[in-house]
């Protein structure tokens, strides 16, 4: 498959098992993440605990798709 600019994707057993170990890797790291959220949360009340809790969240998924395309 031809990305243009991006270049070729080949979708072999190769693509696959590389796709495989990522999705993998993000499974753990998000329950690592889901952990040491619900730690840093546990004291706070209420509406402070949602907003940490979703300010959490979306610091992993941010700190995630920065690695991914820059490391």
């Amino acid at each position: 498959m031809d990305l243009g600019f991006l270049g070729e994707i080949h979708l072999n057993a190769q693509f696959f098992s590389a796709l495989l170990s990522i999705v993998i890797i993000d499974l753990v790291l998000a329950g690592d993440n889901a952990v040491v959220i619900a730690m840093a949360v546990k004291k706070l009340d209420g509406r402070q605990r949602t907003w940490g809790i979703a300010m959490g969240a979306a610091g992993a998924v941010v700190v995630r798709v920065i690695c991914t395309f820059f490391w």
